[in-house]
């Protein structure tokens, strides 16, 4: 289980991933939440997804 003071989910700068990579990722976790059986799964996946929406709309992104 995932110790809810560390780093969550990962320390990772994202600013090197591409945009289309991100999309990607978003489009793969779209793709998974419905086959996740629990609410637990389903929260953590959403919160990893909510990161890369984040880094997609950050204004280095955008122009």
């Amino acid at each position: 289980m995932i110790n809810k003071n560390s780093a969550w989910p990962f320390d990772m700068d994202l600013s090197g991933l591409d945009t289309a990579s991100i999309t990607n990722i978003l489009t793969d976790i779209e793709n998974h939440l419905p086959r996740l059986e629990s609410s637990y799964g389903v929260s953590e996946l959403l919160r990893v997804k909510k990161i890369f929406e984040n880094e997609l709309m950050s204004p280095h992104r955008l122009h």
